[in-house]
């Protein structure tokens, strides 16, 4: 689900980012943040807080250096920590991979 789907100010285009907001750190958004910090190795609100200070331009070129691949620069894939290039058998062999999960 998508937070323009459960917030009225993004759905409709009145803000562009949550840092916009008045209810900065809505219950939300903290619960979106840890289910991404959990499943995906991510924080929402570490990387708003990142765009609020440094830039959309910023943010997502530290963002591409993160998701490249050390191996072959293939984009690794942030619900499984995978290269999609260079791994892409192991998550053919099991199609529900997580981070780490061993075979």
């Amino acid at each position: 689900m998508h937070m323009g789907d459960r917030c009225e100010s993004l759905g409709q285009g009145r803000l562009r980012f949550c840092y916009e907001c008045a209810e900065y750190l809505c219950k939300r958004l903290k619960v979106l943040d840890k289910r991404y910090r959990t499943k995906f190795h991510m924080s929402m609100i570490d990387n708003l807080n990142f765009i609020q200070e440094n830039g959309l331009a910023a943010f997502l070129a530290k963002e591409e250096r993160k998701w490249s691949c050390p191996e072959c620069s293939g984009t690794i894939c942030c619900h499984n920590g995978l290269c999609l290039s260079c791994n892409l058998g192991k998550l053919l062999q099991n199609k529900k991979y997580r981070w780490n999960d061993e075979p």
